[in-house]
């Protein structure tokens, strides 16, 4: 018997996701530092699931980034743009079509 995957908004998905999402934006903690102010420490901890991101410091990587608040807490793909939902898949080892991953904008309907 398998265990079930943790749910998405648990610490260890969330640091899943953080990871890959800097890894497809072909960043480095450091780089995050000087972008965001978040300690290289913090994002470490982030990453690794020891500790939740808190939300005030989220918003600087998500507005500068790009990377929507949905994606970091809930893993909804589907809002991230097309381009970098791909890298980060790619990062995650996840075919886009088994994500659900399309190629709408933020905002378009469905096609």
């Amino acid at each position: 018997m398998t265990n079930p995957p943790p749910p998405p908004h648990s610490r260890s998905e969330i640091g899943r996701r953080l990871k890959a999402t800097r890894l497809a934006l072909g960043l480095r903690a450091r780089d995050l530092h000087h972008a965001t102010g978040i300690g290289e420490s913090a994002w470490s901890q982030y990453e690794n699931g020891r500790r939740f991101p808190d939300l005030m410091q989220m918003l600087p990587f998500a507005d500068r980034f790009g990377v929507p608040l949905d994606w970091i807490y809930r893993g909804i793909i589907g809002a991230v743009p097309f381009d970098l939902a791909q890298r980060i898949l790619a990062q995650l080892g996840t075919p886009a079509d088994a994500a659900g991953a399309t190629a709408e904008t933020p905002g378009d309907g469905p096609t």
